[in-house]
């Protein structure tokens, strides 16, 4: 572990470095009509718009790296849906910071990494700040690894000195640089991941029963939170009421980041303007502190928060309303659609569709390959 000081950018550099030494052996290789595999697993938390080095930006560079030879680079981007973010109509406009540069990040980089912002069996929000790469060359059959995991969201505050503002953030970091690496066990763990990742983006937009398959799970449960919410409203105890009301608030954000994921955007953000209509989605950063542990929990939060029983049995009953209208919606907007959901791709996804098909297959292979020669590295 290290510490970043207020009036250090020894993080940002640490960022930048690996970045660099990336960028020059991948092009090395390149140049050598050698046949170089880089595979770039990082969290948008580190690579939002207003974090750079030396005036240039570490969005705009990985960018620049994918793009050189996509069929080459690897890239996973784990991130938060940015509808999330979205401000209510009754309150403005303007659209709230978090929400803007999420869009932005993902926008530059969709068409040609996969990029994941809702993963129900794993996460309800992504806190992480990571980025673990592994760069090999075929030819010279040498593998590099380097990684850095960092205690904050990612601003110029948090890595570097803000000299503009003052100094930054006191900050934990831990990096390993860029180095030769056999493969083990850890590793499996990370290619695992990122094949499991990619395996599910590239099925939503090539495999139309996987897309029917992951979009059905998700309204048989906003039915099972509909049907539990029924029966606790009608009298239980205000832990129950109050576990009732957090879940339907995690059912009703979950979808808007549902949509965020869905292909078709061109058809989403239309019902993404819908469900605002609705209701606006909670601050998931706000709601995560709201969910108990399990309903003694519940219990405690709910007078913590100086809810009494009838408040709470009110908004369960709203929130029924609001999560069955996103039901429909869904249903009746998307699902009854899919047959024809190649009309509502926008042109960064039909992009996204032609990098999968010359690329995708060769990057699961080669993920198989390697997470094969890490889990075979352990049993020799």
């Amino acid at each position: 572990m290290r510490i970043k000081y207020p009036n250090s950018d020894n993080a940002l550099r640490e960022l930048w470095y690996i970045i660099s030494f990336i960028r020059r052996r991948f092009s090395d290789c390149i140049r050598r009509h050698h046949d170089p595999i880089a595979v770039l697993y990082i969290s948008s938390l580190i690579i939002t718009p207003g974090v750079a080095y030396e005036g240039r930006r570490l969005l705009n560079e990985i960018r620049n790296l994918v793009s050189s030879s996509p069929t080459n680079f690897i890239c996973v981007i784990r991130t938060t849906a940015p509808s999330y973010f979205k401000r209510s109509r009754r309150r403005g406009r303007k659209r709230y910071v978090m929400e803007r540069l999420q869009e932005e990040s993902i926008e530059l980089l969709r068409d040609v990494c996969y990029t994941v912002v809702y993963d129900p069996n794993r996460e309800f929000l992504n806190h992480a700040k990571f980025l673990v790469f592994y760069l090999m060359c075929l030819n010279e059959g040498m593998i590099y690894h380097g990684k850095y995991y960092g205690s904050t969201n990612l601003t110029m505050a948090g890595l570097a000195v803000n000299r503009r503002y003052g100094t930054g953030n006191y900050e934990e970091f831990t990096v390993i640089r860029p180095r030769p690496k056999i493969l083990n066990l850890c590793d499996a763990f990370y290619l695992e991941e990122v094949l499991r990742l990619i395996d599910h983006r590239a099925s939503l937009y090539t495999n139309p029963s996987y897309l029917r398959h992951y979009l059905t799970k998700h309204l048989n449960w906003l039915k099972t939170v509909l049907e539990h919410s029924h029966r606790i409203v009608s009298g239980t105890t205000l832990g129950e009421l109050y576990e009732a009301y957090v879940n339907l608030l995690v059912a009703y954000d979950q979808t808007y980041a549902l949509l965020d994921e869905l292909p078709g955007k061109l058809l989403t953000r239309e019902l993404v303007d819908m469900l605002m209509e609705v209701s606006p989605p909670i601050d998931p950063f706000e709601l995560e502190m709201m969910m108990p542990a399990n309903v003694e929990d519940a219990e405690l939060l709910a007078k913590d928060l100086e809810f009494s029983s009838a408040e709470l049995r009110d908004l369960v009953i709203n929130y029924i309303t609001i999560v069955k209208e996103s039901h429909r919606l869904i249903e009746e907007k998307y699902l009854l659609k899919l047959e024809e959901m190649e009309r509502y791709l926008d042109d960064k996804e039909r992009y996204f569709v032609g990098f999968l098909r010359e690329s995708s297959e060769y990057h699961r292979s080669i993920l198989r390959k390697l997470v094969s020669e890490a889990l075979g590295s352990e049993r020799a």
